[in-house]
């Protein structure tokens, strides 16, 4: 949903809260602490003289509002600028950085940081969701992810980098995830979690470690070597191009990223690359996982 279309459907700050509440309550407030489904509406003013609208539960008398509990909590922010966070977020195929987002929404780059970094909670599956199928061709291969240290050495700036693994449907979903280095230790977990056994077929490059993982039969291994050579890259093609289509987000837009945050980025990557096909209801995805996941406090955020 884009910004004019937003703007449209949410007009007023009542707006943007109605439909959260339906967003996130389809069937009818519930009690968040003793889930009572009789719950009364309480309206009033906050300091500002912005509308508050609490819900007390009739069974327990406990009060709370339609962001208690969710991804908006303890949030002074009005929702009209929250959803156009959603929105840029959510649309912006290569990401948008914090301080973008301040500039077009208003915010402080603190406060949009802290914004970004809980749409960013959001924007991820769950964990237990597998790649392939016996239908489904994955590719699987690593990259490295950081900037270049001048002067340094091959050796240092090649430390500095974080190795990322990578697995890949073509013509289908994708998975980057942060890996110490590319021993058997490292990979194994990631596989057992992200690959689906009954997978048709899985492309790897030259590296060892996938034949002790991979059933021979089902392993196709290609040579880069060669391929860079005769100028047919097609073995692992899909899953470079979300290497690259990730690595120019971060030139163009981040510029630099933490890695104690880069699995945060790569998650929201991952998440808005497999619903590419879906950006009419991308947004209504987005908000149904803010009201579905806990709060992300900031000393958690940036206690490293």
């Amino acid at each position: 949903m884009n910004l004019y279309s937003l703007t449209r459907r949410f007009p007023t700050e009542k707006d943007a809260l109605n439909h959260l509440v339906k967003t996130r309550w389809p069937k009818g407030v519930r009690c968040v602490a003793c889930d009572h489904g009789k719950c009364w509406p309480i309206e009033s003013t906050n300091k500002t003289g912005g509308l508050r609208r609490l819900f007390q539960c009739a069974s327990c008398k406990f009060q709370f509002s339609a962001t208690t509990g969710t991804l908006f909590h303890d949030s002074h922010l009005p929702l009209t600028k929250w959803f156009a966070a959603i929105s840029l977020m959510s649309d912006a195929k290569k990401g948008i950085s914090a301080s973008q987002l301040g500039l077009q929404i208003g915010m402080t780059y603190k406060t949009a940081w802290y914004v970004a970094h809980r749409i960013r909670e959001a924007m991820q599956e769950a964990k237990d969701i597998q790649l392939g199928d016996p239908d489904t061709t994955v590719e699987i291969d690593e990259a490295y992810i950081g900037g270049r240290l001048r002067l340094k050495g091959s050796k240092v700036a090649k430390a500095s980098k974080t190795m990322v693994i990578g697995l890949a449907e073509r013509n289908g979903r994708v998975h980057l995830e942060s890996i110490s280095n590319r021993q058997f230790e490292s990979i194994k977990p990631v596989l057992e979690a992200k690959l689906a056994e009954d997978t048709k077929e899985v492309v790897t490059d030259g590296n060892c470690t996938y034949s002790r993982l991979i059933p021979k039969e089902k392993n196709a291994r290609g040579n880069h070597g060669k391929e860079l050579r005769e100028r047919d890259w097609t073995t692992t093609q899909t899953v470079e191009n979300a290497f690259s289509l990730f690595k120019r987000a971060i030139v163009g837009n981040y510029h630099k990223l933490s890695p104690w945050h880069l699995d945060r980025y790569m998650r929201e990557f991952c998440w808005r690359y497999n619903r590419r096909c879906m950006q009419a209801s991308i947004f209504d995805m987005a908000l149904s996982s803010m009201v579905s996941r806990t709060p992300l406090p900031y000393k958690t955020l940036v206690a490293f």
